[in-house]
C-alpha cells in the first residue's frame, strides 16, 4: 500500500511540474510569435509592445512594469532595438532571467552609431534560426520537465524556417539584378538585403526615432531616377506620408505594405514571423518585376503611337494629293 501511495505521489508531482505555467514575457511581437511556436500549449507568452506597435518608440507603462516584475523569464531582442528595456527591467525589481535572442547572430555594424549594431537581425532568416535556438534553450532551462516537448516543437519550426530561407532566395532570384532595389521607410531591411542579394535604400535610419532630412529624400529620389525604380514600399508600423509623397512626385507606385518591426494582426498576411517574411518577399518580387511589364507596355504604347502617326501622315498626303488633283481639273 505504501509503495502504491508513493507511486501515485511521484506521478502527481511529475504531472504537476510538467503542467506548470511560468510567467514568460517578450519585448516584441516577432520574438513572442517565435517563442509561442516552441512553447506550444505548455506556456503562454506575454507581450510588452502590442502587435502593430513600434518597439523603437514604445514608452513603458505601469502595466509593463507589473508584467516584468512578475516574470520568470524575459526575452528581448537587444542591440538597442528596445532602448527603454533596461530601465524598465531595473525599475521593475524583477528577479526574472533576461535572455537576449540576438546572442550569437552575425551582426551588421551600425553606420550611425559607433560600437552598435543593426538590431533587425531576424530579417535574415538564417539569423531566425539563432533566435529560435536561444528561445528553445531558455525554455528548457526554465522548464526542464518539458524538454522533449519543446525540442519536438523546435525541430519542426526549424524545418519551417529553413524552407522559408530557401523560398526567399529562389523568389528574389526572379528579379533581374539591375531591378533589385528596395526602397522603404526606415532602415530595417539591411540583413534581408545582404542575405538575399538586394540593394536597400531607406528614408530613415535604423531607429524610427530618426527623422528623414532633405539629404535623405534627395538621396532616395536620385536612386529612384537613376535605377528607374518602378515601386517603393510603406511599412506597417510607420506613417506612410513621406513615402506616398515621394511616390507621387516621382511617378512610381506604392508596391505594398511590408512588415518590419512587428508582425501583423490575425487577419493580415503577416500574422507570424514566417508569414511576415513570406508576405514581404511576395510583395517585393511582384512589385519590382512590374518594371519589365511597364517597359513592355510603354514600348507597345510607343509603337502604337508611331503607327498612328504614319497613318495620319499618309491620310494627309492622300488628302493633299486629292485636293491638288481637283484643283488641276478645275483649272483645265
Amino acid at each position: 500500500m505504501r509503495i502504491i501511495l508513493s507511486t501515485f505521489f511521484l506521478l502527481f508531482t511529475f504531472l504537476a511540474s510538467s503542467q506548470k505555467e511560468f510567467n514568460i514575457v517578450s519585448s516584441a511581437s516577432i520574438i513572442m510569435d517565435m517563442a509561442q511556436h516552441i512553447a506550444g500549449d505548455k506556456q503562454k507568452i506575454q507581450l510588452i509592445v502590442p502587435i502593430g506597435g513600434d518597439p523603437h518608440l514604445h514608452r513603458p507603462t505601469p502595466r509593463d512594469a507589473r508584467m516584468v516584475a512578475a516574470a520568470d523569464l524575459v526575452m528581448i531582442n537587444g542591440m538597442t532595438f528596445e532602448g527603454w528595456i533596461t530601465e524598465l527591467i531595473d525599475n521593475s525589481g524583477t528577479k526574472a532571467k533576461v535572455v537576449t535572442m540576438t546572442e550569437g547572430v552575425n551582426a551588421i555594424s551600425s553606420t550611425e552609431y559607433e560600437n552598435s549594431s543593426d538590431p533587425h537581425a531576424w530579417m535574415d532568416v538564417s539569423n531566425g534560426l539563432v533566435y529560435i535556438k536561444n528561445i528553445w534553450q531558455s525554455l528548457v532551462d526554465l522548464d526542464p520537465a518539458n524538454k522533449d516537448y519543446y525540442t519536438a516543437n523546435y525541430e519542426s519550426y526549424k524545418k519551417e524556417i529553413e524552407e522559408l530561407d530557401t523560398y526567399i532566395q529562389e523568389e528574389i532570384r526572379k528579379i533581374p539584378l539591375d531591378q533589385r532595389v528596395l526602397i522603404t521607410s526606415h532602415d530595417a531591411f539591411a540583413y534581408y538585403g545582404k542575405r538575399y542579394g538586394i540593394r536597400v535604400e531607406a528614408l530613415m535610419g535604423i531607429s524610427t526615432e530618426a527623422q528623414a532630412g532633405t539629404n535623405d529624400m534627395t538621396r532616395v529620389v536620385k536612386v529612384i531616377r537613376e535605377n528607374k525604380v518602378p515601386a517603393i514600399f510603406v511599412e506597417s508600423t510607420i506613417n506612410p506620408k513621406l513615402i506616398n509623397q515621394i511616390a507621387k512626385d516621382n511617378d512610381v507606385v506604392i508596391g505594398g505594405e511590408l512588415f518590419a518591426d512587428s508582425i501583423g494582426d490575425e487577419e493580415s498576411e503577416g500574422h507570424g514571423y514566417t508569414e511576415m517574411l513570406r508576405h514581404n518577399t511576395d510583395t517585393i518580387v511582384k512589385a519590382l518585376l512590374n518594371k519589365g511589364g511597364k517597359a513592355v507596355a510603354s514600348q507597345k504604347h510607343s509603337d502604337s503611337n508611331t503607327s498612328s502617326l504614319w497613318l495620319y501622315l499618309l491620310a494627309g498626303l492622300l488628302l493633299i494629293g486629292g485636293l491638288l488633283l481637283v484643283a488641276a481639273k478645275l483649272k483645265n
